[in-house]
């Protein structure tokens, strides 16, 4: 029950690293890729890492033209503007999530990932994670706790389950 607040973000080792330690609050993307409030968004961090050791909890996402997002978050982005004006070119907006609270987890690797997660591929963007692949205890622990926070705030509403087992 628990996998369908989970994805994993493909991301460079360095933004990761920013995320993990707090320095960088918001992930930039150029279109929305479905990280919504109180999902666990884990960084698969790309080659040649190829390992999960660190999410987040995602706040809510914005929209906003491309150079209004630089004036209003640049200070929390991670990213130089030279970068960011590369990454962004020829776009009209920049979408970003805010993060909510970021971790840093026991280190997963790719070659683990692959024996404990049948049919994982790397994500190119996100990929939601499957009920039948392993969810450390750390995740666990992590998710309800910030979910519960933020329903405990009004911020996110309990999920009701139409169907009983």
């Amino acid at each position: 029950m628990q996998a369908k607040y989970i994805k994993a973000l493909s991301i460079k080792r360095i933004y990761a690293e920013r995320i993990i330690c707090g320095i960088k609050t918001i992930e930039l993307r150029k279109r929305p890729i479905g990280m919504e409030l109180g999902n666990l968004i884990l960084l698969y961090e790309t080659a040649p890492d190829a390992v999960i050791r660190g999410g987040f909890i995602a706040d809510k996402t914005i929209s906003l033209p491309v150079y209004k997002m630089w004036e209003q978050y640049h200070s929390v982005m991670g990213v130089e503007k030279e970068f960011y004006d590369s990454y962004f070119e020829n776009c009209e907006f920049a979408y970003g999530t805010l993060i909510y609270r970021n971790f840093s987890f026991t280190e997963l690797p790719l070659n683990e990932i692959y024996k404990l997660c049948s049919g994982f591929t790397p994500p190119q963007a996100t990929i939601n994670w499957r009920e039948d692949w392993y969810i450390h205890y750390e995740w666990i622990n992590v998710l309800e706790d910030c979910r519960n926070e933020l329903m405990h705030k009004g911020r996110l509403s309990k999920q009701l389950n139409l169907f009983t087992y």
